[in-house]
């Protein structure tokens, strides 16, 4: 397995842009925190913005120890100690795939409640993604250029067919019912936005200029967010307060020529942004396990996280009382800041004091 391959800027962000695919095509209603899905494009506004910002540490740490990535950092800072970081991110990594596993089981028995049992379903992603992951970062990127045209063009499929179905009637005004929903969906994001961790460990393994691609990646995922939350709320209508996932009612609904109801488009994009998320976060875990424990036993870690993700997200997370208690909107994100945000500045007020007792 190769670990310290080098990917580049470019790759990177397509393998950001897929991954942060799965916030907004599996957004369900009610965790959007009401019926105005249209408020949402402030949202991806609001979402933009932190992005720019909850970043700055990542960028600072990199700025100041370019060849050291986020575990090396913690180790350099901290000692001993920082191992323990590195034992987080691994299981924070393990804890949202299992989150984005679950939900697309769930999504899979609800609306599409296909004839081979889903466990098997997200397990054959998972055997892929697994099989991606042990291949090392470099396989895992140059896939991502090919997944990237196919996700596009799908969307851009999609996207086109529905546009003879908007109608200006189902629109309502923005902030009509407040600004709750906005401050909601925004935090849903957020929540969901492993990138924030992923980008200080990949940082050191990426060549080329990120700064100016990372603004336009955080432009084009914003307005692919307002894209599509226009379309949804213009086709559906009122329904798109209802539905749990209505992306994919307004995908059954899109036709083109010959082929009627094209959410298999959208469950294949599902699918191509689980791969990615799954895939790149074992391999996370285990260059986070290996930096503890050594390569050998980051190769196993890989296949027992895996192991881990099937077993857990068909038995314990299965139950609606540990969904509602571990899945939970405040529960997600507080992980998400803590390892996205809080960590990174510890360990760069960390750095910063050696530094100083170093003459650095």
């Amino acid at each position: 397995m190769r670990q310290d391959g080098k990917i580049s800027a470019g790759q990177l962000l397509m393998l950001a842009f897929l991954t942060r695919i799965i916030i907004m095509i599996s957004i369900d209603s009610q965790l959007a925190g009401g019926k105005n899905l249209l408020d949402l494009s402030l949202s991806a506004v609001c979402y933009l913005g932190l992005n720019l910002v909850l970043i700055l540490p990542a960028w600072m740490l990199h700025k100041r120890y370019p060849e050291l990535d986020l575990l090396d950092a913690a180790s350099y800072g901290l000692g001993k100690a920082g191992q323990i970081t590195a034992l987080l991110y691994a299981a924070y990594f393990l804890f949202m795939n299992s989150y984005f596993l679950t939900l697309f089981e769930q999504f899979m028995e609800e609306e599409v409640a296909p004839r081979l049992p889903v466990w098997l379903v997200s397990a054959a992603v998972l055997a892929v993604a697994c099989y991606g992951a042990f291949l090392g970062l470099e396989s895992i990127a140059r896939t991502v250029g090919f997944l990237f045209l196919l996700a596009c063009a799908g969307m851009l499929f999609l996207l086109v067919s529905l546009n003879s179905e908007l109608r200006s009637e189902n629109f309502t005004p923005l902030l009509y019912d407040g600004a709750g929903q906005t401050v909601q969906g925004t935090l849903l994001f957020l929540s969901r936005s492993t990138f924030y961790s992923v980008l200080p460990i990949l940082l050191p393994r990426t060549t080329g200029s990120v700064r100016l691609k990372y603004l336009l990646w955080n432009v084009g995922l914003t307005l692919f967010f307002i894209v599509l939350i226009v379309t949804v709320c213009g086709t559906l209508g009122p329904m798109a307060g209802i539905k749990a996932f209505p992306v994919y009612t307004m995908s059954s609904l899109a036709q083109s020529g010959p082929f009627q109801r094209l959410d298999a488009v959208y469950i294949g994009i599902w699918m191509m942004g689980l791969f990615l998320t799954l895939a790149l976060d074992l391999y996370l875990v285990c260059v986070c396990i290996s930096h503890v424990f050594g390569k050998t036993a980051g190769r196993i870690s890989i296949l027992a996280g895996a192991l881990a993700l099937v077993v857990s997200t068909n038995t314990i997370f299965q139950t609606e009382a540990v969904q509602l208690s571990v899945f939970r909107l405040e529960f997600i994100l507080i992980a998400t800041l803590l390892t996205g945000l809080v960590i990174p500045c510890v360990i760069l007020a960390a750095v910063r004091r050696k530094g100083k007792q170093h003459g650095q």
